[in-house]
């Protein structure tokens, strides 16, 4: 039974395929996808320019679209529940001794299992509300674009101007199922499933058009209607297989070595997924006493993605921005059937699309007007993790942890909680 609960898992997590084409939100199916609410709702596909710093301007489907780079390649790294089993063996003077300390939540120790055969089972379920984008609030990001009319002959006739701001309201629900199987006494293998339902909202109000002839005077300026724009998915997210072995250990301290493959398994057109395969090989060493520290480093690489194409062209595709992730914490047995357990969990990304506002003067405006745009930047994200685990009987153990990021880098959420529910056989 336990054999074949795995290979279900793994036969689920292989059965997807790698998205390789360009997300096209003005034809086919994939204009109403969840990826192309914010594009539509702040005008993109109906302005030809957005202007950024220095009066420059970039493709306005560009700017839209680095808002959902950004928002994939970090929805694709969030901490995941690892399969800390509770319970471990330990030996002093040789002789096996039950270790009450149950582990971290979020964090990992390198220990196995511990067997051929032995098996774990958990699941657990939190809420990312996101608020902040490279430490501009999504509830007011200000974004203004550009469209030329011409008449019958091609000459121009005027320039509109429009100078908006978008509440951008983004939240993902994620429930994840962790099955962990013992190949040997020091090597095991996960299967992580996340099952997600992610909702995007989009309002753009405080609108105004500016009406420029070609010798910058001002025509006329009007005030859009605000536009709303609003959907949920639900699904499957990426799936990933987790190996783990140990390379040395002794009667307490224990190293190890694990690779971790994110397969695209998630719709991401509709941001319950990626569109890009992850590899991510680590390094992991835990001490096991009634306070337990351990520490993991690895590294994130990813391949290409549609949701990656700063050209927004067919073939345009490029990798999914990684980098560092370092984890650095301790457990503590507060009693026989408590742990408590506190973490510092850290993500570099590499030369990612970073959203970046400035003041601009128009020709023939009087009053300056505040837009978004995008560079390509490298940051790290911090996140505290705070949790508890209870071990009311046998081997099942109950979880509760709160997620806080502590710097206002990239794509920040409010404190995130987490409750979860773990057995291992």
């Amino acid at each position: 039974m336990k054999r074949r609960t795995l290979q279900l898992l793994i036969l689920t997590a292989l059965s997807s395929s790698c998205a390789m084409a360009q997300i096209n939100c003005q034809v086919g199916s994939a204009s109403t996808k969840l990826a192309c609410e914010y594009p539509f709702a702040v005008g993109a596909y109906s302005n030809l320019s957005a202007l950024g710093p220095g009066n420059t301007s970039q493709n306005a489907q560009v700017v839209a679209q680095a808002i959902d780079t950004g928002i994939a390649t970090q929805v694709s790294q969030l901490p995941l529940a690892t399969a800390s089993a509770g319970t471990v063996l330990v030996y002093k003077d040789g002789v096996p001794q039950t270790l009450s300390n149950l582990g971290p939540v979020l964090a990992d120790r390198a220990n196995t299992l511990g067997g051929k055969g032995k098996f774990y089972l958990g699941a657990t379920g939190s809420q990312f509300v996101f608020t902040d984008i490279d430490g501009k609030s999504l509830k007011a990001l200000p974004f203004a674009f550009s469209q030329n009319a011409y008449d019958s002959g091609g000459n121009l006739l005027s320039t509109t101007y429009t100078n908006e701001t978008a509440d951008l309201n983004f939240k993902v629900d994620q429930f994840l199922i962790v099955g962990t199987v013992g190949l040997s006494k020091t090597f095991d293998v996960s299967v992580i499933v996340p099952i997600e339902r992610v909702s995007v909202g989009v309002f753009t109000g405080n609108a105004t058009s500016y009406v420029v002839s070609p010798t910058g005077t001002l025509l006329f300026k009007t005030n859009p209607k605000p536009t709303l724009g609003s959907g949920t998915a639900s699904g499957l997210g990426d799936v990933a297989l987790n190996l783990k072995s140990i390379v040395h250990s002794t009667e307490r301290a224990t190293f190890a070595g694990g690779f971790m493959l994110r397969m695209p398994t998630g719709d991401d057109a509709n941001l319950l997924g990626s569109g890009a395969f992850g590899f991510n090989p680590y390094l992991v060493f835990s001490y096991l006493n009634k306070v337990s520290p351990h520490a993991k480093i690895g590294y994130q690489w990813n391949s290409a993605t549609e949701l990656n194409n700063p050209t927004v062209t067919k073939g345009g595709n490029k990798q999914l921005p990684g980098g560092l992730q370092y984890d650095l914490g301790a457990d503590w047995a507060a009693k026989k059937w408590l742990t408590v357990a506190v973490d510092l969990l850290g993500n570099q990304f590499m030369n990612t699309p970073s959203v970046v506002t400035s003041n601009l003067t128009i020709t023939g405006v009087s009053t300056p007007v505040t837009t978004s745009s995008t560079q390509n930047s490298s940051y790290s994200i911090g996140n505290v993790s705070t949790g508890v685990k209870v071990n009311p009987f046998g081997n099942l153990v109950l979880s509760a942890n709160l997620l806080t990021q502590i710097n206002n880098a990239g794509l920040r959420s409010r404190p995130t909680p987490l409750i979860g529910i773990s057995y291992k056989f």
